[in-house]
C-alpha cells in the first residue's frame, strides 16, 4: 500500500504544472499566497505582475504590483500582539526604498492597514508594536517570470 501511495505521489509530480514558486503560509486563520503571474502584455515590463492574496471564510483580498522587482512576506505576531500579515514589495535599483514600501493585511477582517510606499517604515513599524521589522524572504519577481516561460529580459 505504501508504494501505491509512493508512486501515486512521484507520477502527481511529474505530471503536475511546474508553474513557479510561491509563498503560501497561514495566518491567524487566513490563507495567503504570494506570487507572480503572467500577463498578456505586448511590453515586457507588463508581462508580469506579483498578486498578495489573503482569503479567509470564502473572501478575499487582492493587491497586484507592477514594476516591482522584489517580493515576499509572512505571518507576524510578535509579543502577544494580534497576527499581522506581512509584506514587502519594492524595487532593486540604487534609488529604491527597499527598507520601506512594506504592506499589513489583518488576516482576520482582511483589511489593509498599509500598502508599500516609500514612506511607510515608520507607519509599518507602528503597526506590528514598535519593534524592528522582520526580515522577509524575498522573490525576485523577474526570475518567477522566467520560471513561467514569459519573454522578458535577462
Amino acid at each position: 500500500m505504501r508504494l501505491a501511495g509512493l508512486a501515486f505521489c512521484v507520477l502527481e509530480f511529474l505530471i503536475a504544472p511546474h508553474s513557479h514558486a510561491a509563498q503560501n503560509f497561514s495566518c491567524d486563520g487566513a490563507e495567503v499566497r504570494i506570487e507572480v503571474v503572467a500577463r498578456d502584455s505586448r511590453a515586457w515590463e507588463d508581462r508580469s505582475v506579483a498578486v498578495v492574496t489573503v482569503s479567509r471564510e470564502g473572501e478575499k483580498t487582492v493587491l497586484q504590483y507592477r514594476n516591482i522587482d522584489f517580493i515576499g512576506g509572512r505571518c507576524v505576531a510578535e509579543n502577544g500582539a494580534r497576527a499581522l500579515v506581512v509584506y514587502q514589495a519594492f524595487c532593486g535599483g540604487s534609488g529604491c526604498m527597499d527598507l520601506a514600501n512594506w504592506g499589513v493585511i489583518d488576516p482576520r477582517t482582511l483589511r489593509v492597514l498599509t500598502v508599500p510606499s516609500d514612506a511607510n517604515r515608520d507607519e509599518a513599524r507602528k503597526l506590528l508594536g514598535g519593534g524592528v521589522l522582520p526580515r522577509l524572504q524575498m522573490m525576485s519577481v523577474l526570475a518567477e517570470a522566467h520560471k513561467l516561460g514569459i519573454d522578458v529580459p535577462e
